[in-house]
Order: C-alpha cells, then structure tokens, then sequence
C-alpha cells in the first residue's frame, strides 16, 4: 500500500518516521496511485487537484480556518481534520492502510 503526503513544512514531515512517499504536487500524487493521501491544507495551492480517485484522502489545517475545510469537503476529502487531531490520529492512518 503506498502512503503519499504533500506536507511541504520539514518539521511536520519529521513526524512521519519515513513511512511515507512526500511530493509537491497533485500530479506527482496521482502518479503514485496512493492509498492514502495526506494533505496539508495550509500549505496547499491547489486544494481540490489533490483529490485522487481511489484513495483514502486526509486533509489537515488551522483549526480556525472552516472555509479551507470546506472547500477540501466540497472537493472529495475523506477527512478533513485540525492540526493537533491530525498529528494525535497520525498512527492510527498510517497503521490502517499496512
């Protein structure tokens, strides 16, 4: 199973122990053909382009900004969750597509 984040911050990725393949864009991301893809809405240009079909897609951001929430939502998101119930959930998503 093949776990793809677009996480551009360092410190964040650092969070994910190298369990997961970081890209840059949405092309890159569909390319891979995830089955869990996590995207950090706050660092994101192109919201919805992130939605790849087939995949679990998790999206994360300021707890205070409902319209990024919204649009990730509107756009397909399996999830869209705060940054601090984020990174509290993150082993659970990354054990559950092993």
């Amino acid at each position: 199973m093949t776990i793809v984040a677009h996480v551009p911050n360092l410190f964040d990725r650092s969070r994910f122990r190298g369990q997961v393949t970081f890209v840059e864009t949405a092309d890159e991301a569909k390319d891979l053909k995830p089955s869990l893809l996590i995207v950090d809405l706050d660092r994101c240009e192109d919201v919805p382009g992130f939605n790849v079909e087939g995949a679990i897609v998790v999206g994360f951001g300021p707890h205070v900004d409902t319209s990024l929430y919204q649009l990730a939502e509107e756009s397909g998101y399996t999830e869209v969750l705060s940054r601090s119930v984020f990174f509290k959930r993150l082993p659970e998503l990354l054990s559950s597509v092993e």
